[in-house]
């Protein structure tokens, strides 16, 4: 590998600086008529649909900070059903690298009447199960969809609590 010169009197290069953050989330579903929906948030124009998701606290688990943010985006209560997968990737922001994992759970609708959260969420929806994909803009998220789908497939409605 070919190092790059210093022009004199420069100082030295520093090794960038790398920021760990975690996140947590959850997929929430409801059944209906035997049909399963799944709770989505939007952002932005042109439209961003994506799972509701935010920052873990200190002081709480990943679990916790889940359902915490479920309910603060999107205003509806849930439970965590089972584990669906971790999203891990990289970004640059102001010149620093970040380091994200993402912790992302299969939850059961609970209660509440959709509502995005001023200033986070400009919009919440229920889409069938089966056409989210479709819909999402991140590719990671609707492998989720894919994971949720079978794990709705292979478990009864009374085994997941519905």
């Amino acid at each position: 590998m070919e190092r790059r010169k210093v022009a004199a009197g420069a100082p030295p290069r520093r090794p960038g600086r790398v920021k760990h953050e975690r996140s947590a989330g959850g997929l929430v579903l409801k059944r209906e008529d035997g049909v399963y929906c799944g709770l989505l948030i939007g952002r932005n124009v042109p439209r961003i649909w994506s799972l509701p998701k935010g920052h873990v606290e200190a002081d709480e688990t990943i679990e916790q900070a889940a359902v915490r943010e479920v309910k603060e985006e999107t205003a509806i209560q849930a439970a965590i059903v089972a584990k669906l997968s971790d999203i891990r990737y990289w970004f640059y922001s102001r010149d620093v690298k970040h380091s994200k994992i993402v912790h992302f759970f299969l939850m059961r609708y609970e209660g509440g009447k959709h509502k995005p959260q001023e200033g986070e969420v400009d919009e919440t929806a229920w889409r069938k199960l089966d056409e989210m994909a479709g819909v999402m803009t991140h590719r990671n998220e609707r492998r989720l969809v894919d994971i949720a789908r079978s794990i709705v497939e292979t478990r009864t409605a009374a085994e997941l609590g519905f």
